[in-house]
């Protein structure tokens, strides 16, 4: 038998529910649609970010194009003098103007000398004589058989802070004689950088270095002294300058987010540009931009399936089961489910509930009329039924006062006695008429005070003692068990002394759906079977009889002036088919 839920059922776990499986199975139709609009993103979010990258280098580059200029042309310059200063180095003046011609074509150069591997300069721009032969700058460079660059806070000759610039001279057999030296002072190139960026960019400055291979910063924008502060967190310029042009964001090393573009710009000399996070981190910095629109529409989709679910289905399934748990669980109010507007399959099984509803509410009404004819059917039965035995009672007491043989006078006060408990015990019925069973505590206190009535008027006294639980008997063992406790009562033989004892009449459960009656008595007529008609024989078979039709089992155990009964029978739930 299926089980009546509650009417208040707990609402069922969440992934159980129609509205989520729907949009669980939308969002995976829209998977493969999400998974490609989340290609597509990421490919144009890279073409966004190589593009945002090219631009930053190529800003990058345009802000420090004035420095990349003088750097390049000095350069240049050196290189030229290097292939052309070896005439000149016999003659200091000739050298001399070779120097201070070539440095008034960058008015930025503050030196332009020839200085031999000796370190004794006698060949400059500015005609004056230096000893560089113990300065730890000149021996760097001296020993380099390529171009190369130093840094000097505090220049000998012009006493400022310069980028030095050196390329080695050769004479006709490929001897190192010395060096071509070019200074650039630090503040010519930062003046550059700034008018550069101020008009081009319409930014803040940006910061600018540059530095060698060997990741020592050779140039910066803003000082060299706050240069360190503009470099990356993570990352140290040496292993910059082994990689390619690229752009990529971090934390400087002042804790700031910043954007760091690092550009080549000659053999052994790069470009790192560092951008305020705010002006370029929107274009590459934040990545999960492209990815927030397929993701987006993703969810929109579960949530538009959960709003369609909910609005068309879920919520007037609830009703509609609420109303059906409502109904189960007892309750026959009116219910108004208020369907109206909802799609026509929830309509037609509103529809049908209520075609359902009303069904079994008017079975029901006809059964509960059917019921209360039958309960006022049975009653009148037992009613009539106790009026009639208590009638055929006075009958037979008529006939017995006037009877003269003591045997018929016997007879008939026995057939009197059974037909009084009959009676008695359809009064009973008659009081429980509608219940389903029968309390036989009460029932039997009834017949016992019935006997006890008759013993009254025969002049007999018997002291019956009761230990009566509340047992609840359907009708059909209700009936028997009370009979059979008249009988055995009826049967007791008279006593005449009081000193014989009392009656015990007991009904106690067994557990298991069972219970026992025991009668114990002084001495019980009629339990043993005899060859002649008398009330005793009939007696002893209606006793058993009544035990068959309970379904129990009798003991009787008997001794010369005392007999205990014993009737064990099961407790029934129905009448059986």
């Amino acid at each position: 038998m299926t089980q009546t839920p509650p009417p208040n059922a707990p609402h069922p776990p969440f992934f159980d529910r129609l509205g989520v499986r729907l949009a669980l199975l939308v969002a995976l139709s829209m998977l493969p649609l999400g998974l490609l609009g989340l290609v597509q993103s990421q490919t144009v979010a890279q073409e966004a970010e190589a593009r945002a990258q090219l631009a930053v280098m190529g800003e990058t580059v345009r802000a420090a194009a004035p420095e990349i200029r003088l750097i390049r042309a000095a350069q240049t310059m050196a290189a030229t003098l290097s292939q052309t200063v070896l005439p000149y180095l016999g003659d200091k003046a000739a050298c001399n103007r070779v120097m201070t011609g070539a440095a008034a074509q960058e008015p930025a150069i503050s030196l332009v000398a020839f200085v031999p591997l000796s370190g004794l300069m006698h060949c400059s721009s500015v005609g004056t004589d230096y000893n560089f032969s113990g300065h730890p700058l000149f021996a760097k460079v001296a020993g380099l058989d390529k171009p190369g660059f130093v840094v000097n806070r505090d220049g000998p000759v012009s006493g400022k802070s310069v980028l030095g610039l050196s390329h080695p001279v050769f004479d006709a057999t490929g001897a190192r004689v010395g060096l071509i030296l070019i200074s650039l002072p630090h503040q010519a190139l930062s003046n550059a950088n700034f008018a550069e960026s101020q008009i081009d960019t319409g930014r803040e400055t940006v910061a600018l270095l540059t530095f060698d291979a060997a990741g020592d910063i050779l140039t910066a924008s803003d000082g060299l002294d706050k240069a360190p502060l503009r470099l990356p967190a993570d990352v140290s310029l040496k292993t910059l300058a082994t990689g390619q042009a690229h752009t990529f964001t971090g934390l400087s090393k002042a804790g700031l987010p910043r954007v760091f573009s690092v550009v080549p710009i000659t053999d052994g000399l790069f470009l790192l540009g560092t951008w305020q996070a705010d002006s370029q981190m929107a274009l590459f910095g934040a990545k999960l931009g492209p990815y927030v629109f397929p993701l987006l529409m993703w969810l929109s989709a579960l949530a538009v399936a959960l709003l369609a679910v909910e609005n068309l289905v879920t919520r007037h399934m609830r009703r509609l089961g609420e109303a059906m748990r409502s109904f189960s669980g007892g309750q026959r109010q009116q219910i108004d489910l208020d369907l109206a507007g909802t799609p026509a399959e929830i309509r037609a099984l509103g529809a049908a509930f209520e075609v359902m509803t009303a069904t079994i509410l008017r079975d029901e009404a006809q059964l509960e009329n059917v019921q209360r004819q039958k309960e006022l059917l049975l009653r009148e039965v037992h009613h009539r039924t106790g009026n009639s035995l208590q009638l055929i009672g006075s009958i037979l007491r008529m006939h017995m006062r006037q009877e003269k043989s003591a045997a018929v006078r016997a007879i008939l006060d026995d057939l009197n006695d059974r037909v009084m408990s009959l009676a008695t015990v359809h009064v009973g019925l008659y009081q429980t008429t509608g219940q389903k069973d029968v309390q036989m505590d009460a029932l039997i206190a009834g017949v016992i005070e019935q006997v006890t009535a008759v013993g009254k008027q025969n002049r007999q006294k018997p002291n019956i003692q009761t230990e009566l639980e509340p047992i609840h008997l359907i009708p059909d063992q209700a009936v028997p068990l009370s009979l059979l406790v008249t009988e055995l009562l009826s049967g007791v033989a008279q006593i005449t002394a009081p000193e014989a004892g009392s009656i015990v009449v007991s009904l106690v459960g067994q557990g298991e759906g069972g219970a026992r009656l025991r009668i114990t008595a002084p001495a019980i007529a009629g339990l043993s079977p005899s060859a002649e008609p008398t009330p005793t024989v009939i007696g002893t078979q209606l006793v058993r009889g009544f035990a068959q039709q309970i379904g129990g089992t009798l003991h009787v155990a008997s001794t010369a002036d005392k007999v205990d009964v014993v009737v064990d029978f099961p407790i029934k739930d129905s009448l059986e088919p």
